[in-house]
């Protein structure tokens, strides 16, 4: 039997894999869950006979586990997979349980990101170990259970590891088209805050400071700071403040998420936010306040990269699938590993789509077909990293 022949076999273990799996709640809060979806996740990985496994726990209050699995560590090459086994959806969303529709299409927390990934790195992986003689480099496999949340406990491992290899395939979804993500903007969450001052609205709203009102300026300004850099893009998204129509509210916060597209422009964005918070206070008359941090900066094109997608495009030929390369607004690991040094690719997982919504769908066929296209930039890296 070939390497093709055993992978295309494993169409209805994988769509069963990935059932079970995306049954099982691992919203990025639900311990418990996270816990569950790690144990059977790491069960699944033994397939690939690791010489090193380990469910890592971190000494912090609520949060899950990270799986590790090591394989040829004495190897000079070393690259390192990564993915997540957290997805956006708490034990109370209304979604909750995967299906498999006639069409060919499974509907479900997580099937697509990234539950269906997962399978296809433990498929083409397997396929790898088993098929192709003559190793030429080892591997780490990390699976965090933080990285919808932007990987705060997560990140300090990443960055321990990114020294330690050569480079890292990552398994987010394909872009809708199949496409893998050449860029990726950065990301950052930022809350405003405004303090005023109550007073009732009819005995003496004078007295008052409406904090709504420097807050609705912040607003209408991200606007024009979107306007004046076509490069980021600032989205103020969840807002609140007051608490009875008849008094004059004292406290107004905004949450905004701003998306960049290079390092100037993180500079660029918090340098103007700050001189607006500084503006808005207007003397005396108000305390504003500016909190946050970019949690994933822009992946941009390198040298290392552009050799792994022509790499992977090479791969994607040989099985007959079109695979071309385009920027995406979307974050993942795969930036936090590219600041730390580690040149990656990071979509390799399943075709699909409406991720973080209840109507997320993987194409089921997508599941052999990238595991194939896995297999293949595997035999091709071990062929190069000599």
């Amino acid at each position: 039997m070939t390497a093709t022949e055993w992978i295309n076999a494993q169409q209805a273990e994988l769509i069963q894999q990935v059932l079970a799996w995306s049954n099982i709640n691992s919203g990025s809060r639900n311990v418990p869950g996270l816990n569950s979806a790690a144990k059977a996740i790491c069960a699944g990985f033994q397939a690939t006979e690791p010489e090193f496994s380990e469910l890592f726990r971190p000494e912090i209050k609520d949060s899950g586990p990270i799986a590790i699995f090591r394989k040829r560590k004495q190897a000079t090459q070393q690259v390192l997979f990564f993915g997540h086994l957290d997805t956006v959806y708490s034990p109370e969303h209304p979604l909750q349980q995967a299906v498999l529709a006639a069409n060919g299409q499974m509907f479900g927390p997580g099937v697509c990101d990234m539950k269906g990934g997962l399978a296809i790195l433990l498929c083409g992986l397997s396929a790898f170990e088993r098929f192709v003689p003559g190793k030429n480099f080892g591997w780490t496999i990390m699976i965090n259970s933080d990285e919808e949340i932007g990987s705060p406990i997560s990140s300090e491992l990443f960055e321990s590891e990114a020294g330690k290899h050569r480079l890292g395939l990552g398994f987010e979804p394909a872009l809708e088209d199949g496409s893998l993500a050449s860029t990726r903007k950065g990301s950052g969450t930022f809350t405003f805050k405004v303090h005023g001052k109550a007073a009732h609205s009819g005995r003496n709203p004078g007295a008052g400071r409406n904090a709504l009102v420097p807050l609705a300026q912040f607003i209408l300004a991200c606007q024009r700071l979107n306007a004046e850099r076509p490069t980021v893009f600032l989205n103020p998204a969840i807002v609140s403040g007051g608490d009875a129509t008849n008094v004059v509210p004292d406290v107004a916060t905004c949450q905004i998420n701003v998306r960049t597209t290079s390092a100037e422009d993180e500079d660029w964005v918090q340098r103007e936010m700050e001189q607006l918070r500084v503006f808005l206070q207007d003397g005396d008359r108000y305390r504003t306040e500016l909190t946050g941090r970019f949690t994933a900066p822009p992946k941009m094109m390198t040298p290392e990269i552009s050799w792994l997608l022509t790499l992977a495009q090479g791969a994607a030929t040989e099985i007959r699938l079109e695979l071309d390369a385009k920027p995406t607004g979307g974050t993942c690991d795969g930036n936090r590993l590219a600041q730390y040094g580690l040149p990656n690719l990071d979509n390799l997982g399943a075709r699909g789509g409406a991720i973080h919504s209840e109507n997320e769908f993987l194409i089921t066929e997508s599941l052999v077909e990238r595991s194939l296209l896995l297999f293949g930039v595997l035999r091709l890296l071990n062929e190069q990293l000599r």
